[in-house]
Parts: structure tokens; C-alpha cells; sequence
């Protein structure tokens, strides 16, 4: 067998692998997990309003990916906060990167005012973030660990406030689909190449 066949073979073997673990693949919530999750929230005291929205967001469930859009105020003071921020994303994203969630941009505030707002007094985030699930179920299965031991005592010593709502992306230049299924196919040309 040549040098070349096992490189692309190794390649699309590699890219399959990527694909199930990154793919939902319809991975739907179910009922009995949608009453598991509302019951672990509803035990945190939200508000009615926003209890409903939440189970609405999980019964509506499409089985695609989606986007959490994240915006952070730290506690006083910042160096602490930020410390306990750290620990938190590691608990936090240690476990959702392994249902291949991930962070698809992070950054801070450059102006302690927006610059730009209507119909809402907003100002003095921190920082943005948007990050990447792979489907509801992952994030309900990552609100129920969230929940428990001390993790989220971490994101409470962190955060003055925080504001999150989840979006379906419209527009995409890319992604880790293409650019891992590119990597790979070079990989695999240069060594086709050097093997020659």
C-alpha cells in the first residue's frame, strides 16, 4: 500500500472521527431531560417569565448547534474577579469541549460605555463572549453540572451581572468543519508529495 493511500485514508478517518464528535446529528432533548433541567433551573428562584422561556427553548428544540452570545460585568476587585472567572471557564469549558462546545471569540470591553444603545440602559460590560454549543441537550446537561459542587460559586464571586441569549447562526465565513477537513486534506498532500 502506498504512502499516499494510508496519508488520505488516515486523513478521512481523522475527518470522520471530527465530524461525529462535532456534529449534533439530531441530538434532540427529550422530555424526561427538558423536566430534569426546568426542575434543577426552577429550584434557583427565576422568574416565572423567564422559567417558561426556558423550557420553550428546549421544547422547541431543532437538534442544530447554536451560539450563546455572553455579555460580563466583573465584581470589585477586578484582579480577584478575574481569578475567579479563570477558574470557573476552566471547570466550565474542561467539560464542554468535550461535547464539543467551545468559545468562538472572547475579548474585553475597550469602553466602559456602549457606544452605542437604545431602549436600554446597559452600559459597563467587562467583556463579550460567544460561545459555540452543539446542541440544547449539551446545554442542558452542562446547566444541571453547573449546578452542582462549587463551580458556580466561582462564576458568582466573578460576576457583578451577566447577560446571555442564545442565537442560530445565519451567516458563517467558516468553521472548524472546514478548516480541520482543509488541515487535514494538506497534510495528507504533503506527505503524498514528499513520499513521491
Amino acid at each position: 500500500m502506498s504512502m499516499a493511500v494510508i496519508a488520505w485514508g488516515a486523513a478521512a478517518l481523522v475527518y470522520g472521527l471530527f465530524l461525529v464528535w462535532y456534529l449534533p446529528f439530531g441530538r434532540r432533548i427529550s422530555p424526561a431531560e427538558t423536566d430534569r433541567v426546568m426542575a434543577a433551573i426552577e429550584a434557583q428562584g427565576l422568574e416565572p417569565e423567564r422559567v417558561l422561556a426556558l423550557r420553550r427553548f428546549f421544547e422547541e428544540d431543532t437538534g442544530r448547534s447554536f451560539v450563546m452570545v455572553n455579555l460580563l460585568q466583573l465584581n470589585e476587585p477586578k484582579a480577584a474577579a478575574r481569578r475567579s472567572l479563570g477558574t470557573y471557564e476552566r471547570r466550565f469549558m474542561g467539560r464542554l469541549i468535550r461535547m464539543a462546545g467551545f468559545p468562538l471569540f472572547a475579548g474585553r470591553a475597550l469602553s466602559v460605555l456602549n457606544v452605542d444603545q437604545w431602549g436600554i440602559e446597559a452600559d459597563g460590560w467587562d467583556a463579550a463572549a460567544l460561545v459555540r454549543y452543539r446542541c440544547r441537550r449539551d446545554l442542558a446537561r452542562m446547566v444541571i453540572d453547573s449546578l452542582q459542587g462549587d463551580t458556580r460559586v466561582y462564576k458568582h464571586a466573578a460576576l457583578l451581572r451577566t447577560f446571555a441569549f442564545p442565537v442560530s447562526p445565519l451567516i458563517s465565513t467558516g468553521g472548524p468543519c472546514l478548516i480541520v477537513g482543509l488541515t487535514l486534506a494538506l497534510i495528507a498532500a504533503v506527505v503524498q508529495i514528499v513520499s513521491a
